[in-house]
């Protein structure tokens, strides 16, 4: 028997030092991970998704839970599949554990660097793109490739968190997946740790906690997927205004549905979507 399956029941899945570690530290990489199976079924999702999305950065798919993904339109057919992804039950356990007993997942992201050519990923807090009020956000980032420092294993900024959102500015170099970074008099890169994964292991963090990756340059692929979690006592701001992007597509949540993982839905956010 695979043994990622059976530590979802019983005790809580994050030790005490572990919960420690994430509101000190700003992120917590923990025990549990996901099965083989589904280490495989990511591999295969990811191989789909772009294969039917040649036109796409594989940087920059956007939201494969939905049927079209977001910002620029994509083919995302079993896109239930990364949403079944999103509600494991380790994750749900790790997420009441951080965020509390009622959770909205919002956001997907792939982040999949092929090799040698693999965008950098410039030092951010995610806070700074967000629609979330009160701002308040757990990112589960999942290992689907081995990932290491040589093929730009993502990078944080341990206790950055703490200090709040910074200013940022535009970063227009070329080879970028995101095109703002935080200013240079707020980093402390020297402080910066490696988050080296195993296929199926994965990082919890949270929204203000400085991160980013390198350029891939190494002839190994790095394939990361991200959810994105919130608590139902903020407000998902859909009268964020809209904007296009550096890479000239439409960032729009006006009508982006928010699926309920945890507890009840609030009754300030709107459309809320059941998983099955």
């Amino acid at each position: 028997m695979d043994t990622t399956e059976t530590t979802t029941s019983g005790a809580p899945i994050l030790t005490e030092e572990e919960i420690q570690h994430y509101e000190q530290q700003g992120y917590v990489v923990p025990k549990w991970k996901y099965s083989t199976k589904s280490i495989e079924t990511m591999i295969q999702l990811v191989k789909e998704l772009i294969e039917a999305n040649p036109d796409h950065y594989q940087e920059q798919l956007v939201c494969p839970h939905l049927p079209k993904g977001a910002t620029k339109p994509m083919v995302s057919e079993r896109h239930l599949d990364f949403l079944n992804l999103a509600m494991e039950e380790g994750v749900k356990k790790i997420l009441g554990q951080i965020l509390g007993p009622n959770v909205l997942l919002w956001g997907s992201q792939l982040f999949c660097k092929p090799p040698a050519v693999g965008m950098e990923i410039p030092w951010h807090q995610d806070g700074a793109y967000w629609p979330i009020r009160p701002l308040a956000n757990v990112s589960a980032w999942i290992a689907i490739d081995r990932v290491r420092r040589e093929n730009a294993c993502l990078k944080v900024i341990p206790g950055s968190h703490l200090s709040g959102l910074k200013p940022h500015q535009v970063d227009s170099r070329k080879n970028l997946a995101l095109d703002r970074t935080v200013k240079l008099d707020y980093l402390n890169k020297e402080e910066a740790v490696d988050i080296e994964l195993e296929p199926g292991e994965l990082v919890f963090f949270d929204v203000h906690l400085m991160h980013g990756s390198n350029a891939n340059t190494s002839g190994e692929r790095r394939a990361g997927l991200v959810f994105r979690y919130m608590p139902s006592t903020s407000l998902f701001d859909r009268s964020v205004q809209d904007k296009v992007n550096k890479s000239g597509h439409l960032v729009s949540y006006k009508d982006r549905p928010l699926f309920q993982v945890l507890g009840e839905s609030p009754g300030e956010n709107t459309k809320i979507e059941r998983s099955s």
